[in-house]
């Protein structure tokens, strides 16, 4: 799988001097973006992509399918169950 470098978003850039919280709000909006490309970018390849629900253990399919899962000693993963 290759990365490409993230673009960011004019709107997004850093000012020096600018207010903390302008800064946090467009660093948090410029993570959530690049978060939702990857997914995205992730899912086009049809590869799964794994979160926490609660605290359940999630593997997404590309398809949209939904497990949860528990991980091995061996690193290997254990359907728990389809979440609906």
């Amino acid at each position: 799988m290759t990365y490409t470098k993230p673009q960011i978003d004019p709107d997004l850039n850093i000012i020096p001097g600018e207010d903390i919280e302008i800064r946090a709000r467009k660093m948090a909006a410029a993570g959530q973006k690049q978060v939702a490309e990857d997914i995205a970018r992730l899912k086009a390849m049809g590869e799964p992509i794994h979160y926490m629900l609660g605290h359940k253990l999630v593997r997404e399919e590309a398809d949209g399918r939904k497990f949860e899962i528990e991980i091995q000693a061996d690193s290997s993963e254990k359907i728990v169950g389809e979440i609906l």
